[in-house]
């Protein structure tokens, strides 16, 4: 069956559906989560994409999450703790730091930013996931070239409201 993924205005608005082939094919205006997960030792999860993906193939993601579906609806916490649970087998706090317009690739993406904290195990989703480095803040900045446009975007925006928020 094709994921249906919402597409929205520029107001972040939902407009409609489409079948996921065809948001990637022309580049449409969506929504996706992203979640910022930190252990105590100040090092993120940092998730290398399998070489499968139909966007960024063998990037890192400096996230955990992805595209919300029509199955979502206008939940964006829904999306943001089911991409945490699929693609890491995680569940914990999430905190809503609010949504931030990503242009990228000549189109737009509305993300909803996510902050959570986690020191236990987790399991890989081998169809999503390849590999999980535990970097820091640095260390993931260092290595952006490798890092998939937006989730880098979001990583930063997200330390952002975090600081601007202490």
């Amino acid at each position: 069956m094709t994921e249906m993924v919402l597409i929205v205005n520029e107001n972040n608005e939902i407009t409609g559906t489409v079948p996921r082939p065809e948001m990637r094919a022309g580049r449409l205006p969506h929504r996706a989560s992203y979640v910022l997960l930190e252990n105590s030792s100040r090092r993120f999860f940092i998730e290398r994409r399998t070489l499968t993906k139909d966007y960024c193939p063998g990037m890192l993601d400096a996230c955990i999450g992805g595209v919300v579906t029509a199955e979502d609806g206008d939940h964006i916490q829904d999306s943001a703790r089911r991409e945490l649970l699929e693609e890491m087998g995680v569940a914990t706090p999430l905190l809503w730091l609010g949504w931030l317009r990503i242009d990228v690739q000549g189109s737009f993406l509305y993300g909803g930013l996510f902050y959570g904290k986690y020191d236990g195990a987790f399991v890989m989703q081998p169809e999503e996931v390849a590999d999980v480095l535990m970097l820091t803040e640095q260390e993931v900045l260092e290595r952006e070239s490798e890092t998939a446009p937006d989730s880098i975007i979001a990583f930063r925006e997200i330390l952002k409201r975090l600081r601007e928020r202490s």
